[in-house]
Formats: C-alpha cells, sequence, structure tokens
C-alpha cells in the first residue's frame, strides 16, 4: 500500500475511529477498552518524567489533547489524514495555546531535541518500517511512548479486515520491542501489558 492509500483509508474513516472516543462505556462493551487504558497510561508516564512539549505523531481527533492541557503539556499533534487533522483541530481549538496540529505523516520527523516526548498511540499497528519511525521519534524527544498490538487471534482477526482493505497489521512481542529498541539507539525503560491487546513501551535513549 502507497503512503497515499494509506492515508486515504484512514480520511475515509475518520470519524469512525474518533467515535470510539466519544464513551469509554460502549467502547469497552465492544472490546475497545485498550484505548483508554493506553491513553492514561500515556498521559501517566509523560506526567511523571515531567514533561511540558509532547509530540503526538497519528494524532488522529486529538484524545491526547485535554488531558495533558489539563496537566499544563503543550502538544504538537501530526496526522496525515486531512480528516483527522479537521477533527483534531476542533478539539485543538478547546485548549488556545496548549495545542498545535500539523498536517503531516510520520515520514516528515525531522527534528531533533525539540520535544520532551514523542507519543504514537495506534500508529506501529500499521507501519512497515518500524524501526525508522521510532529511530525518528527518538531523536525528535529523548523518551518514546508507544503502543503495540500482541501477536493471537485478536492480531490475525485485524490483519483479515483490515488486509481486505490493502492495510498492513504488525504484531510485537516483549523481545522484539527490545531488539527494536537496540536498533535505533533506544532501551525499554518500561513495559506496560494493555490486557489481550498488546503493550504500551516507554523507551529511553541509552546511556540517558
Amino acid at each position: 500500500m502507497s503512503p497515499a492509500e494509506f492515508d486515504g483509508y484512514f480520511h475515509d474513516r475518520a470519524s469512525r475511529f474518533a467515535a470510539f472516543y466519544r464513551s469509554e462505556g460502549l467502547s469497552r462493551l465492544i472490546g475497545r477498552g485498550p484505548l483508554f487504558d493506553r491513553l492514561r497510561a500515556s498521559v501517566d508516564i509523560v506526567a511523571g518524567l515531567g514533561a511540558t512539549h509532547v509530540l503526538d505523531v497519528g494524532c488522529g481527533s486529538g484524545p491526547l489533547f485535554a488531558p495533558l492541557a489539563a496537566r499544563g503539556v503543550r502538544t504538537t499533534g501530526i496526522d496525515p489524514a486531512p480528516a483527522m487533522v479537521a477533527l483534531a483541530r476542533i478539539e485543538a481549538n478547546k485548549h488556545p495555546e496548549m495545542v498545535t496540529v500539523q498536517e503531516r505523516g510520520w515520514e516528515a520527523i525531522d527534528e531533533e531535541d525539540a520535544y520532551d516526548v514523542a507519543v504514537a498511540l495506534g500508529v506501529f499497528d500499521y507501519v512497515d518500517e518500524p524501526a525508522v519511525l521510532l529511530g525518528a521519534m527518538g531523536r525528535a524527544a529523548p523518551h518514546v511512548v508507544a503502543s503495540f498490538p500482541a501477536p493471537g487471534l485478536r492480531l490475525q482477526l485485524r490483519r483479515v479486515r483490515y488486509g481486505a482493505r490493502g492495510v498492513h497489521v504488525h504484531g510485537y512481542r516483549p523481545e522484539d520491542l527490545r531488539a527494536l529498541a537496540a536498533g535505533t539507539g533506544l532501551v525499554v525503560a518500561e513495559l506496560r501489558p494493555l490486557d489481550r491487546a498488546g503493550y504500551l513501551a516507554h523507551f529511553a535513549r541509552a546511556g540517558g
């Protein structure tokens, strides 16, 4: 799948993905509870690090904006899908001077030490070159927080569902994440299970 086709997939389904965050109760009923678990865990990690500026990669409709703004953390959200960006800007407008939204993909991350933490929730699931993305995030910030789906039946069902539309879905084991980190000059500082959905990983620069 080309980058344009990938972006188009999420552009066309922006409202559907955003709807998962509208009701935690309903999302948990349909098996989407880990979305909220990883969101809260990410905010906990960011707050624990004393971060003041976060890069939100693949920000979607902006579910991270409000909890981070409430803690005085500025966020720069990036997403390649125009419809997602439109939804994110609506959310950003609720937090004046705290949130900036840019329409760009992760391939365009070229900043160095511009943020305290770079976060990617629900992004590595679909990335064919995870080391490139993780490396870019690790250069942009000394800490990276990201979610990763685990191998298993749940992932296989997603692969069938998304694969029919040309979207790849990747699964990771803890040892895969450690190897991925080592290849990009990072270490796994913390790994939090997300029930059967996978893991939330906190990476930090090796020796940092």
